[in-house]
């Protein structure tokens, strides 16, 4: 293996102690379970709830119990044995939405969901999967919209698809009444149709090589289920170019970087992998994917294969630079919002007015729900007491807190802006001129 070294992972004062704990015991070099064992029940109360929104409640599942208390192990328990009913389900589902397509003409890959096993998880139902992503070329889109709503999908207008790459997602409710329980068997799934695999809309970086993704395209088989999908090569760089779209959009990322983190560290020593991959993708595909990379290496201790090191290190001066500074921004997002991402995505971009674009966007969101939408109830994935008797109160609540943390954002981002600028421009300075020196 090739020494390097990125840096290691600096969390804010504010992170949470539980989460904390929780990453020291998925480090998969140095695992460390004494600070999980050391959580009260309230810790351990807050740590659950996290992992639910944040869909980590299985891969925590999978750590050792000793030492846990009895009743965390309970739960937990109880949640594999129900997201293995889920997968069931699932497997029947999928088959039924292939059929229906396959009767109407359409193709179709699956990306997401289950496909991440046995290579980013171990089994398919040791993963949470709450709908089912199947991408189809956009010509077809409409026609698979039409085959699924034939078998009784209903189109859920409800969230804000502005920066989706897919439209609107199809649920079947059935009699499906609600429930507490994030891995209720009977939770109906979802079906979401991706017209691309990478909006160049929405980032404003083009990537001309995935579109290559669906001609290369292969069927796998996980037990009895065939279907679909990326090769192996394109399954890696679809994984991480949707962390980098996640990095971008100040989206939770923490559970896909977990399982990218898990694939680079098994195939550390895998020659004939990594040399297929820098085969099949450009250097800029690969500059892309290594800013993935970056953060799985820091936020879980994986190994990499001196491809993935060489990838890293050849990154541009200034993502280099962001990444040492703000790789922990992904993870302090979850509980505090932050903008340090603009900075990264500008650094790709060269016309001035997609920059101006862009920072217009992330500084001024246009985007603002309505009296009585879901999103009035929810901040930052949580989900606030609902004020049935007093709905405007509750929507000027939700405008105060909101216009409030994007103040703080914004000043906070172009503070920190600032002087990552004027730390770069220090470090050229002195390498300049250090260069001199050794002229002269």
């Amino acid at each position: 293996m090739t020494d390097y070294t990125f840096g290691t992972l600096k969390l804010p004062n504010h992170f949470p102690r539980e989460v904390t704990a929780l990453l020291s015991a998925l480090q998969l070099q140095k695992p460390d379970m004494a600070p999980l064992q050391a959580l009260g029940d309230h810790e351990w109360r807050s740590l659950l709830s996290f992992c639910e929104i944040s869909h980590m409640t299985l891969v925590m599942a999978l750590l050792p119990s000793e030492g846990l208390p009895e009743w965390v192990v309970d739960r937990l328990t109880r949640n594999r044995a129900d997201n293995a009913l889920r997968y069931e389900r699932v497997k029947t589902l999928y088959r039924e939405a292939a059929e229906a397509l396959a009767k109407a003409g359409v193709e179709h890959i699956v990306i997401k969901g289950f496909t991440q096993a046995p290579e980013y998880v171990a089994k398919p139902d040791f993963r949470r999967q709450s709908d089912l992503d199947l991408f189809c070329p956009p010509r077809d889109i409409e026609a698979a919209y039409a085959a699924l709503q034939a078998i009784g999908y209903e189109p859920d207008d409800k969230s804000n698809i502005s920066c989706a790459d897919h439209v609107p997602a199809l649920v079947r409710l059935g009699n499906w009444q609600g429930s507490s329980n994030p891995f209720d068997p009977e939770m109906p799934y979802g079906v979401e149709l991706h017209f691309c695999l990478w909006n160049d809309n929405v980032s404003f970086i083009r990537i001309p090589d995935v579109h290559l993704f669906w001609e290369r395209r292969t069927t796998r088989q996980i037990g009895d289920l065939s279907f679909p999908c990326l090769n192996d090569v394109d399954h890696l760089s679809y994984l991480a170019l949707h962390i980098l779209r996640n990095i971008f959009l100040r989206d939770w990322a923490i559970r896909h970087v977990c399982e990218l983190a898990t694939f680079l560290h098994s195939h550390a020593n895998d020659d004939a992998f990594w040399q297929s991959w820098r085969d099949t993708h450009s250097p800029s595909m690969r500059s892309l994917q290594a800013i993935a990379f970056y953060h799985a290496h820091v936020w879980f201790g994986c190994q990499l294969h001196p491809q993935v090191v060489h990838s890293i290190a050849g990154l541009p001066p200034a993502q280099l630079s962001w990444l040492r500074r703000f790789s922990s921004s992904g993870l302090e997002i979850m509980f505090r919002e932050n903008k340090d991402s603009l900075w990264l995505q500008l650094s790709f971009l060269s016309s001035r007015a997609e920059k101006w674009k862009l920072v217009r966007r992330v500084l001024i969101p246009a985007h603002v729900g309505a009296v009585g939408s879901p999103v009035v109830r929810v901040r930052n994935k949580r989900l606030k007491r609902l004020d049935a008797d007093h709905p405007w109160r509750q929507f000027v609540a939700y405008l105060l807190s909101r216009s409030v943390s994007h103040v703080h954002a914004n000043l906070t981002a172009l503070a920190r802006g600032l002087r990552w600028y004027l730390s770069r421009l220090t470090s050229s300075r002195s390498q300049r001129n250090f260069e001199m020196q050794q002229l002269t």
